[in-house]
């Protein structure tokens, strides 16, 4: 997920296959949260930090769901850090 418009995803997956039948492919997506939509949360009170948090959570919801309640619960921790200036 690309939050904010200087973000972005510049790598690109590589994998050497020493099987000449084998087929791989890669799939991946990347979601940018739009200035339109932070715009709408924002207009309701919200405030930036907990718009994009919301966003995020929202996204993660489905494979959290999947998950054991601990791992659910303790991956729901890791996505409310704030690291921005951080140190270590």
């Amino acid at each position: 997920m690309l939050i904010g418009d200087k973000a972005a995803a510049n790598t690109f997956p590589y994998i050497q296959s020493q099987q000449p039948n084998s087929e791989v492919e890669h799939e991946a997506s990347t979601c940018r949260i739009s200035e339109d939509q932070l715009f709408y949360l924002q207009s309701r009170g919200i405030e930036f930090e907990e718009a994009v948090s919301m966003m995020v959570s929202g996204f993660c919801r489905d494979v959290f769901n999947q998950l054991p309640m601990e791992f659910a619960a303790e991956a729901d921790k890791l996505l409310s850090l704030k690291l921005e200036g951080s140190v270590g």
